[in-house]
């Protein structure tokens, strides 16, 4: 495939639901073990889910500030990051970095590095935009729970439509409406899409569900939604 480096951002509600998807998670492994040939570097940032919301619902109800919040819910990001690694055994780093600086020194190893989340404020979405521009990444690859970005929410609406191309601009535009609470970033947070409008990386947004569409996105071969300068 030559020299490839690009982030893939797992949704962590694909992977990591109300049980781990043990079988999801190993057909993963084996896509992104027969895809990276050890030549680029690749970063993969992993959300964390319906669970990490449920905690930070709870925590929210006993008081917590959105701080302590983001801080629960990155702590829950790097436990799902360390199954994905271990899923991926010795084409993966083992140590989940922690701070930019550390997924710096991991990329330059010759293994795949797995991450969560960094700090609060910051969704994995912005983590996958700054591990994008500090290893010069050609897209990132968003996989979530359906085919793209719509109009509106697909699972509330049936009105809801598919769009195949936009603008960050236009993305920009669409967020207006979107909550900035922590565990709520439905799309991209404004930390992520204002890195992304800096570097113009291109996002190919695809349903995680769908290990075909997947791969062709890896591959740069289309998207359900892509999203460019």
């Amino acid at each position: 495939m030559g020299s490839l480096n690009i982030v893939i951002k797992l949704g962590g509600h694909l992977l990591f639901g109300e049980e781990v998807d043990i079988g999801l998670v190993r057909e993963y492994a084996r896509l992104i073990r027969e895809l990276y040939d050890g030549s680029g570097k690749w970063v993969i940032v992993v959300g964390g889910g319906n669970v990490a919301r449920r905690y930070v619902r709870a925590a929210r109800e006993l008081g917590a500030d959105e701080t302590r919040c983001d801080m629960l819910a990155v702590g829950l990001t790097r436990t799902n990051a360390e199954l994905l690694a271990l899923a991926l055994g010795d084409a993966a780093e083992q140590a989940i970095p922690t701070s930019m600086e550390e997924l710096k020194t991991l990329t330059g190893r010759g293994k795949i590095v797995i991450t969560g989340g960094m700090q609060p404020g910051q969704s994995t979405m912005a983590v996958s935009a700054l591990a994008a521009s500090l290893i010069k990444a050609e897209r990132i690859v968003v996989a979530t729970d359906v085919d793209g970005i719509y109009t509106e929410d697909p699972k509330r609406s049936r009105d809801a439509r598919l769009i195949k191309q936009l603008s960050y601009a236009e993305l920009e535009s669409m967020m207006q409406s979107f909550s900035q609470r922590a565990g709520e970033y439905p799309v991209i947070d404004a930390v992520g899409l204002a890195m992304l409008k800096r570097t113009r990386i291109p996002l190919y947004y695809v349903n995680g569900g769908k290990l075909e569409m997947v791969r062709e996105a890896i591959l740069g071969r289309g998207a359900g939604t892509i999203v460019r300068g």
